[in-house]
């Protein structure tokens, strides 16, 4: 029976060549060098192959280096390796740009007009996923800033989320905050301390959308939030505070809603050319105008108007959009928008508008009229005016907003030349007339009652009428004195239009000289006695000479019971240059009485 033993042979065996140094034979011992050279020789192999292998794998993966971007290999590396890492780089950006996230875009929205804003203006977004619920929502940052050619800033920050439905389709609700910093884009407007009356807003804003293989309903609501309107004047009156408007000023963001319906356009398909249609509510009655024929309604009644958007994928990465607006507040408004999207567009097919921004106004829709204030083109400044209306409170300072009560606080304001006092009606033709005698106080002023137009002549926006309303005039009375007064040389060049004189002991007196830039000049009044011991008018020197010129039209003096009109050169008599017409109708009780001149020496009176 034969013993097999190998381990206990090959033991015994080197054990008795240690014991005995015993040689092996020759044979042996050289085969067993070439085996152990064969070992070696494969290792080696082994080592190289996975070496080139790990380097291969990491120039795959690997950026672009110096080498590479310059498509120089480094000395003692092959030209083919540098190469594959050129190629490997350019490939990956490729793949980013093409089929990456695409969270990044920027884009150019270019409008001449667009729907409440001027201007065009520049944006960088993202539309950056971050979470998905248990419901398979996906929820989504959606963030825009925008820079406008006028320099201002305005942004969009909101949060998406979006859901793909059983059939196919995608059902979008976002939740947005609108801040709009651009208020210089009305630049060059206006010409006063108002400037071109830009604000800015804020806003929130919700919206959805549902997207389908065939088209597209999108929907958006706009609710402005804080201060959302401001304004200088109001229409129908061209007065505020102290001063005449050319125009009032307006600036208001505007609240509403959207709604809009778009369809894939087949002959387009290879662009993913789709054609919207909608419409749009805006308006702002949040706030009431305070004054004016429109007083206690909204500042911006609501409006409608309707759009039409074509939205096309020019290139992978280009997304453009054509809008054309229209509305009876704003007339024809519109955009054109060009997009470039990393990552390609996110318009082609439903799935890859999960990562689509909702399309919404990225502005906030304003209504504006930059305030224009008239200026006096006798001297360059603003016109000044003072209210009269002895219907209001007591205590006011002369704005139409407060206006004073009484004449005489009128006349200690208007100091200054060319100074406007606008009487109202107020109390005035319902027994309580304005008292007292209106004294003029410096050249070239003008006291002016409400109920009949008067217009002021205006730098840039012509003449302007002051009139607010038509209907009686206001009603003056002064039984102890004159009821208006224009004295010489302070008074000169003074103008009275639109008023009733009733039992004044003299309707208007005047002395001279009345010498000044302009003629004095009294339009449009009626002046009627009551009693004994009242006059119509009364020119007199009054210690000095009768110079310059008054002229009377439209006048209509009644039962007169001592003069009706009284021309009295005094003891100086009148200058060869003094000139006086009237050009109405009197009426005395005095047959004797009716014109009467004396102690003129020369001038010219008609």
């Amino acid at each position: 029976m034969m013993r097999h033993a190998p381990v206990q042979t090959a033991t015994n065996t080197s054990q008795s060549v240690r014991k005995g140094r015993r040689r092996l034979p020759r044979r042996t011992a050289a085969r067993l060098r070439l085996l152990r050279r064969r070992a070696n020789t494969l290792k080696r192999r082994a080592r190289r192959a996975a070496t080139l292998a790990l380097v291969g794998v990491m120039a795959a993966q690997a950026p672009l280096t110096a080498y590479g971007q310059f498509g120089q290999a480094p000395m003692g590396q092959p030209q083919g390796l540098a190469n594959g890492v050129v190629n490997n780089g350019l490939a990956r950006l490729a793949e980013i740009n093409n089929s990456g996230p695409g969270f990044l875009y920027y884009g150019v929205n270019a409008a001449d007009r667009g729907l409440g804003y001027i201007g065009s203006y520049m944006t960088v977004g993202g539309f950056i996923p971050y979470a998905q619920d248990d419901l398979g929502g996906f929820w989504s940052a959606d963030l825009r800033g925008h820079l406008s050619v006028n320099g201002g800033f305005f942004s969009n920050v909101g949060v998406v989320r979006k859901q793909l439905l059983g059939s196919g389709s995608l059902l979008g609700v976002g939740v947005y905050w609108d801040y709009d910093g651009d208020l210089y884009q009305y630049a060059g407007e206006g010409n006063s301390s108002f400037g071109q009356f830009g604000h800015v807003y804020n806003q929130v804003g919700v919206s959805g959308e549902l997207l389908t293989d065939w088209g597209d309903i999108r929907s958006n609501g706009y609710m402005p939030v804080g201060t959302t309107a401001y304004t200088v004047g109001a229409p129908g009156t061209p007065f505020y505070q102290n001063l005449v408007m050319c125009q009032y000023g307006l600036d208001a963001a505007l609240g509403g809603a959207d709604l809009e319906v778009g369809a894939y356009i087949p002959t387009l398909a290879d662009w993913a050319g789709m054609i919207s249609v909608g419409g749009y509510a805006l308006g702002n009655d949040f706030n009431k105008w305070q004054t004016g024929t429109a007083a206690g309604t909204g500042i911006v009644p609501w409006f409608g108007g309707v759009y039409t958007r074509l939205d096309v994928t020019l290139v992978n990465n280009w997304d453009f959009s054509l809008q054309y607006n229209n509305d009876s507040y704003f007339d024809s408004t519109g955009f054109a928008r060009l997009t470039y999207r990393m990552g390609g567009s996110r318009r082609r097919n439903v799935p890859d508008q999960l990562e689509q921004p909702m399309m919404r106004n990225e502005h906030i829709v304003r209504a504006h009229q930059t305030p224009e204030i008239a200026i006096n083109p006798n001297n360059g400044s603003p016109w000044q005016v003072f209210h009269v209306d002895n219907s209001a409170a007591t205590g006011g300072n002369g704005s139409v907003e407060a206006p004073f009560t009484t004449l005489a606080e009128a006349d200690a304001a208007a100091n200054t030349a060319w100074d406007v006092v606008f009487v109202h009606q107020g109390l005035s033709r319902s027994g309580t007339p304005y008292a007292g005698t209106f004294e003029f106080n410096a050249l070239n002023q003008s006291l002016i009652g409400d109920g009949a137009d008067y217009s002021l002549p205006a730098v840039d926006c012509g003449p302007i009428n002051l009139a607010t309303y038509s209907g009686q005039l206001p009603l003056l009375s002064n039984p102890a004195g004159s009821s208006i007064r224009i004295n010489g040389p302070s008074g000169g060049g003074a103008a009275v239009a639109n008023f009733d004189i009733s039992s004044s002991a003299t309707g208007i007196s005047a002395t001279g000289p009345l010498t000044a830039a302009r003629g004095s000049t009294v339009n449009n009044v009626s002046i009627t006695g009551t009693a004994a011991n009242q006059a119509g008018i009364v020119l007199t020197g009054a210690g000095a000479q009768l110079d310059g010129s008054i002229r009377f039209t439209d006048t209509q003096i009644t039962n007169a019971t001592t003069f009706g009109i009284l021309v009295d050169g005094s003891t100086n008599g009148t200058a060869p240059t003094f000139a006086a017409e009237f050009n109405g109708t009197v009426e005395t009780s005095n047959a004797t009485n009716i014109i009467r001149i004396q102690n003129t020496t020369g001038g010219n009176i008609s």
